[in-house]
């Protein structure tokens, strides 16, 4: 089964086609993702960096680091945050999940949902889902990454 979403900015300069699942998906709640996105939260998902394509708009790309070595890409017309990239695994790029089209499912599995650096949250917001909780990352998230990494 064939696999494929497309997605982009709000102004539409910026658009993107992945031909491959997420390999990971997750909501993450710290202090730099709030403030980069001006929300309570941000969910990501993690594609493999050779199943991910700019459509249009890689000349409408700004770049802003936010820790060592990651470095977030957005539409310098309209501001969006679409992916993210982290040095220490290439292959991998982290896509911004809401920027899908229509909020797609980004095909990765769904009982791996969780909440990852709880520990920062705003204060008023309450998690009254069942998913995981974890106060920084979960344990598992950096074997996740690298088996996207290593193409697993």
């Amino acid at each position: 089964m064939s696999f494929k979403v497309s997605g982009g900015c709000f102004c539409g300069n910026v658009r993107y086609t992945i031909t491959a699942p997420a390999g990971y998906t997750h909501h993450c709640h710290c202090s730099n993702c709030r403030r980069i996105h001006g929300a309570a939260f941000v969910t990501y998902s993690m594609f493999p960096r050779s199943a991910f394509h700019w459509d249009s708009g890689a000349e409408s790309l700004g770049a802003f680091s936010t820790s060592s070595g990651a470095s977030r890409r957005f539409c310098k017309n309209c501001g969006t945050h679409v992916a993210g990239e982290m040095g220490a695994f290439p292959n991998v790029i982290s896509v911004s999940t809401a920027t899908i089209d229509d909020c797609a499912w980004p095909g990765s599995p769904t009982e791996d949902l969780r909440h990852g650096w709880i520990k920062s949250k705003a204060p008023w917001l309450d998690l009254n889902d069942d998913l995981p909780k974890h106060e920084k990352w979960y344990p598992g998230l950096a074997a996740a990454i690298k088996a996207i990494n290593e193409g697993k």
